[in-house]
């Protein structure tokens, strides 16, 4: 993956709704072959195939090895939504915004983005994380899976440029990744989408955390800080407990996406302290990120 400090930012965006639909007139034996060819993996890459198995026979991915007729409609829907058109425009502006508001960042020279159709059978994925959501943390490549729902079909542009900030990041902070990083990532994405696609663009995964369950979330979540070193081990804290128990991690009482919510908040904090907005703050350090909203973390034992 290239990296560049210029204002050029090519997007790929893999429009898959015309593939998706004749993979669906396949018989079921020849649609992992089918899929693997619109992905660009070949059958001898042995990890390329494990992990496309992975997300269409256990993860959040349709499934493969089933025919089922709301695939073809779901589809449909996605197209009839310009679901490619919207990352294509929404990442687009998302870049001319943060490319104005601060010149010369560190930037994947060109970013490759899949939408792939969910499963609509996992009520976690459904109803908890509103059927979409996406993956943007490796600089050069942004993953995404929607089952199109009423919520999600016209947020599925801001999704991407979610993404889109995480990509930005990476390359623009160095040190170790550890709980607060994720935890500010998150909330930096969620502010950077208001701030190019409106207040209605994003939010839902965690919009009941208020009140007393997020001043509880806020303390377990900024006590956790400095702890774990793995994925796994913070997980539960940005993620919550329904992820937590299908990762095989303890619980620690996080509601659904609570860590989203905390970074959200720090973001703001900061922001309202600076005068800055999330396109600026971007590639600011994690230990100035929580200075800026009042937040200091525990000291390690």
């Amino acid at each position: 993956m290239a990296l560049s400090t210029d204002d050029q930012l090519e997007f790929v965006v893999r429009d898959d709704g015309a593939a998706l639909a004749r993979l669906f007139t396949l018989p079921l034996p020849a649609r992992l072959d089918a899929l693997a060819a619109m992905r660009g993996i070949s059958s001898f890459d042995t990890a390329g195939m494990d992990l496309l198995r992975q997300i269409h026979e256990r993860g959040d991915g349709f499934r493969v090895e089933i025919d089922d007729p709301r695939y073809q409609a779901a589809v449909e829907r996605l197209v009839k939504a310009d679901a490619w058109g919207q990352i294509k425009r929404d990442l687009a502006r998302a870049w001319d915004y943060q490319n104005s508001a601060l010149p010369g960042i560190r930037h994947p020279d060109r970013i490759e983005v899949t939408l792939t159709l969910g499963y609509p059978d996992d009520s976690v994925f459904l109803e908890r994380t509103l059927g979409y959501y996406g993956m943007g943390s490796d600089p050069g490549t942004i993953f995404m899976v929607v089952w199109p729902t009423d919520y999600n079909e016209t947020r599925i542009g801001a999704c991407a440029v979610h993404e889109l900030a995480h990509n930005i990041r990476t390359p623009n902070v160095e040190g170790p990744f550890n709980l607060a990083e994720w935890v500010v990532h998150e909330g930096l994405a969620e502010v950077f989408t208001f701030e190019v696609c409106g207040p209605d663009s994003t939010g839902g995964w965690y919009k009941d955390v208020t009140g007393k369950a997020f001043d509880e979330t806020w303390d377990k979540v900024i006590r956790a800080f400095g702890t774990g070193s793995t994925f796994r081990d913070w997980s539960p804290y940005v993620l919550g407990d329904e992820v937590a128990r299908r990762l095989g991690v303890e619980p620690v009482g996080i509601p659904h996406m609570g860590g989203y919510a905390v970074g959200r908040r720090i973001i703001e904090r900061y922001l309202a302290a600076t005068g800055l907005e999330a396109a600026q703050a971007i590639v600011r350090p994690v230990h100035e990120l929580l200075e800026g909203a009042g937040v200091t973390p525990p000291t390690p034992a």
